[in-house]
């Protein structure tokens, strides 16, 4: 069984960790760097360095622990963590840990297609990028190779697997690039890249909500992941088949499991990019 694993939400603290502490550090620069920083003979004269080395030093401490804080919002808005496909319009909702920096922009600006390269934020949901299924693209990782591993590593443990797994494991381990066994999952969204964290438990065999396990692997791994977004979309309306099944996934205090059950439709639906053996 394959899953999709929660990225963690950009962190406005880290970035305000990384300006405060670059504002404080560049005073500090500005008004005390001397010269030599590090004097091992105690005759040595230590001088206040000159104001032209001292001043773009500290503008340039402020302007790398900005590009620093940046990062924490700009990477993980390039991290997916929820694939909705919609069969009506043949679209598919890719939901990210962060909004799009594009939405920061005048709605005239971000309309050009340079800030439409990964797709269209939607109106209802400032995380999710709505871009045709025709777009999107396999340029690395598999759902099937992802599963190929866990098993490959399972057999390291000298845990032994069902007879199915291992017909499994002989089937498939010859047509998977080595490329695609991991747990990443690289997208090729219209002109951009996105990834998506794939992970595989293959001794599981139902989506049923089930206790966590113990230990401190367990507990990590339950932390870093966090809680499987079972909720709607904005504006979906749902069966009520689908609001019964809602109900029960949602009942799950602990729940952190599998968004998909069928890792051979997955790769099927993103199909993998031939560009990418193409020598550059």
């Amino acid at each position: 069984m394959a899953r999709a694993l929660p990225v963690m939400p950009a962190m406005p603290t880290a970035r305000v960790v990384y300006r405060g502490g670059a504002l404080n550090f560049s005073f500090f620069i500005r008004d005390y760097l001397s010269w030599p920083l590090f004097a091992s003979d105690p005759d040595t004269k230590v001088e206040l360095a000159p104001g032209y080395f001292r001043y773009p030093a500290a503008i340039g401490t402020i302007l790398i622990s900005t590009l620093c804080g940046w990062y924490f919002w700009y990477s993980p808005s390039r991290m997916i963590t929820r694939i909705t496909v919609y069969p009506r319009t043949n679209t598919v909702g890719l939901r990210t840990a962060a909004p799009s920096p594009a939405l920061w922009l005048p709605k005239f600006v971000r309309s050009r297609p340079f800030f439409q390269r990964a797709g269209t934020v939607s109106e209802t949901d400032p995380f999710e990028r709505v871009v045709g299924l025709n777009d999107i693209y396999r340029l690395q990782g598999s759902a099937i190779g992802s599963q190929l591993a866990a098993c490959n590593r399972l057999v390291k443990d000298r845990v032994e697997l069902p007879t199915h797994l291992r017909s499994f494991m002989q089937r498939t381990a010859p047509s998977i690039p080595k490329i695609d066994t991991q747990e990443g999952l690289m997208l090729r969204v219209k002109d951009a890249r996105l990834a998506f964290q794939l992970s595989a438990e293959p001794l599981r065999e139902t989506l049923l909500n089930e206790p966590p396990k113990g230990g401190l692997s367990s507990l990590f791994r339950r932390f870093f992941k966090g809680p499987t977004d079972w909720k709607f979309t904005p504006g979906y309306l749902a069966s009520p088949i689908e609001q019964e099944a809602h109900a029960v996934r949602m009942q799950g205090a602990n729940d952190n499991e599998p968004w998909f059950l069928d890792r051979a439709n997955f790769d099927q639906l993103f199909p993998l990019d031939n560009t990418r053996y193409k020598k550059k």
